[in-house]
């Protein structure tokens, strides 16, 4: 796909293959972040639907 990217720029000019470079770079930066932030938030509704699950165990504990 680069190379069609590259061929559809209209050659090799290197300045836009920094330019794509450092597009690509950045890109790839942000997906890592936001997978990142996924993991994180991931493992917070994991703790809280814990929290849900002892809470609601320990009122049918109460009502017992």
């Amino acid at each position: 796909m680069a190379k069609a990217l590259v061929g559809y720029l209209g050659g090799t000019d290197p300045r836009v293959t920094a330019r794509l470079t450092r597009e690509n770079n950045l890109l790839r930066q942000r997906i890592a972040d936001l997978e990142a932030v996924a993991v994180r938030l991931q493992k917070e509704n994991d703790a809280l639907a814990a929290m849900v699950s002892e809470s609601a165990a320990d009122e049918v504990l109460e009502l017992a």
